[in-house]
């Protein structure tokens, strides 16, 4: 299936509009941002083709109603203005923590990160695209030093606003080189990082072509998730921490699920390409459980490739295996039961 012209028309004007928001950012009053915010959240939901995306989208996973689809646009419209925001605060990253502290809570399972990289041996912190994805982590930096990684992109214009975000929002950055297309030289430099005790914060909610990621049931359907997360907690034997988020009384709280150890398969039971999967079925039945209790805290429900999986695209889903359709299945790769959210939380 290829990108029409229109959508490609579409995604380079909202790449341009963002680069510009960004550059102006630093002069451009609070006042004007807050109303950016505003207007965002108010008629975002009447969008003729963006909303009617997200309709789609989230009707296909089986979580719409208006409200969801109203509190997605207001947490969209924060999420993107609070990215101007880290802009406009360039070289001020206290009043940028002020903003994380004001807007987001750690729930004390979030603690568990904060062992793996003060006692060792480190560990791959695996979070949702949440919306206020930035200042979520901007909070989460004050309890558990991590570094994240930026995948490699044709777009270099994409790649180093996302360095600048994370730069002045005051989070360490590993960027993926051109090479790599080598995925062992890259695995072996994020590999030296970890081996140093230290945290790695990788995405995995990315859905991928059928030839590239590795399968998962989630949402009713078969999709696709990048192997990089799983294959490097193998190489260094460290854990997967799930992160996903829930929203009290107008705050984000973010939560860890049990940490997922990915383990080592004998040939006769599939080998790497198994352990892999498991793994990522394992962080994929906790993503389930967080679209499906707390939808509008997604961001990714307008992306292309997830638009794609919603629609049946055969290079990016397939039907569920077995009419599974993936609730609260055991934890495969951990072997314990699927927890629910935690419900405590800390100011």
């Amino acid at each position: 299936m290829g990108r029409s012209p229109l959508r490609t028309l579409r995604r380079r004007l909202t790449a341009g509009l963002t680069h510009t928001a960004c550059d102006a950012a630093p002069w451009m009053p609070k006042s004007a941002i807050s109303a950016a915010e505003w207007l965002i959240g108010r008629f975002g939901a009447l969008t003729p083709v963006l909303a009617s995306t997200v309709r789609r989208n989230m009707k296909a996973a089986g979580v719409y109603s208006p409200k969801v689809i109203r509190d997605y646009f207001r947490n969209a419209a924060l999420h993107l203005t609070n990215g101007v925001r880290i802009f406009h605060f360039r070289g001020r990253p206290e009043a940028i923590r002020e903003i994380a502290r004001r807007e987001v809570d750690l729930d004390p399972s979030v603690d568990v990160a904060r062992k793996f990289a003060s006692e060792g041996p480190g560990g791959i912190i695996t979070p949702a695209h949440c919306t206020n994805y930035l200042v979520s982590l901007v909070r989460l930096r004050e309890t558990v030093p991590f570094a994240i990684y930026l995948r490699w992109s044709k777009d270099q214009r994409k790649v180093e606003l996302k360095r600048k975000w994370c730069e002045n929002a005051g989070l360490d950055v590993i960027i993926e080189s051109r090479d790599a297309a080598n995925p062992m030289g890259a695995a072996m430099v994020l590999a030296e990082t970890i081996r140093d005790g230290k945290i790695l914060a990788i995405t995995p909610d990315l859905a991928q072509e059928s030839d590239v990621g590795t399968p998962v049931q989630t949402l009713g359907r078969t999709a696709y998730l990048p192997t990089g997360p799983a294959s490097l907690a193998l190489l260094c034997d460290v854990p997967l921490i799930p992160l996903f988020a829930r929203q009290v009384a107008g705050r984000q709280i973010l939560y860890a699920e049990e940490p997922i150890h990915v383990r080592s398969l004998p040939r006769t039971e599939g080998g790497r390409s198994e352990s892999v999967r498991r793994a990522m079925q394992a962080w994929a039945d906790g993503f389930d459980r967080f679209i499906r209790t707390t939808p509008e805290a997604w961001f990714l429900w307008g992306d292309n490739r997830w638009t794609r999986v919603f629609q049946d695209d055969p290079e990016y889903t397939a039907p569920p295996a077995d009419g599974d359709t993936n609730k609260n299945r055991p934890n495969e790769a951990a072997g314990t039961t699927a927890p629910q959210p935690p419900l405590n939380s800390t100011p």
